[in-house]
């Protein structure tokens, strides 16, 4: 909480930032729940509890660790070791050739889950991150019968096949999803809570079992999109914030200067 007020007094916060906390304190309260449950304080935790409590869905009680890490450094809790809250990825440039070869399987491969098959399209494609995906309603996607578009930013974008025919039956089958807050959500990524979107790190999770490294990936494309259109035109239309175009421009060898609106010759 001091870190949120400290950032707030900055500026607004940001969707991502308010919902990752959420969840933190969500998933400490969870946890020491469920450590009463086994007749345990924070105190007397030990290293079988955090291993147990990891084991089964690990995305989804990952944020609890910062609540654990606190523990230890206050010595509320006794010094134990916890999963790599990051998972791991190499680090190295996605090259575009090799983005488009896995947009390509993608696209192709009927036997990988749609709802990650959009995802990843929407990554590959549009530069977009998981936390923003997970944020997307069924209402930003608009279908005239003719074509496809998400609302990304202004405009819309448009999606090109066969990405849009997978959009359409991936929407038709959210209706017939197995847990009954996703046949009633208006989230285009539907929780298993009800009224919540699906857990950001969730959705990487199962992007990266379909060989979809999603930062590298939308690295990858932000950088092919901007040598494309200006960049103000790109940041615009993908929603994406000045900072954050400033930045990735940047890794991508341009300027935003370059691109702004304006007279530069003087």
């Amino acid at each position: 909480m001091r870190r949120l007020r400290s950032k707030a007094e900055k500026g607004p916060l940001g969707r991502s930032q308010i919902s990752q906390a959420k969840q933190e304190i969500t998933q400490a309260g969870a946890f020491l729940a469920w450590l009463a449950d086994r007749d345990r304080t924070i105190e007397h935790c030990q290293q079988a509890d955090p291993d147990a409590w990891h084991t089964e869905k690990l995305a989804t009680r990952r944020p609890a660790q910062t609540f654990l890490r606190w523990c230890m450094k206050t010595s509320r809790m006794p010094r134990l070791t916890l999963p790599p809250q990051v998972i791991n990825q190499d680090d190295a440039p996605l090259h575009q050739h090799r983005r488009l070869a896995i947009l390509r399987r993608i696209l192709n491969d009927d036997s990988l889950p749609l709802r990650a098959r959009i995802a990843a399209a929407l990554v590959l494609l549009y530069a977009q991150s998981v936390t923003r995906i997970v944020r997307l309603t069924v209402d930003d996607i608009i279908d005239d019968g003719a074509t496809v578009t998400v609302r990304l930013g202004d405009p819309p974008s448009p999606l090109p096949e066969p990405v849009a025919d997978l959009m359409r039956a991936y929407i038709q089958s959210c209706q017939h999803l197995p847990y009954a807050s996703s046949r009633s959500s208006q989230w285009l990524f539907p929780g298993r809570q009800p009224g919540q979107p699906m857990n950001p790190v969730s959705l990487q999770v199962h992007l990266r079992k379909i060989g979809v490294p999603p930062q590298r990936g939308r690295t990858s494309a932000i950088r092919q999109l901007v040598l494309q259109a200006p960049a103000p035109v790109i940041a615009k239309a993908l929603g994406y914030h000045d900072k954050t175009a400033t930045r990735l421009v940047t890794k991508a060898g341009g300027t935003w200067s370059r691109y702004a609106p304006g007279d530069h010759t003087r």
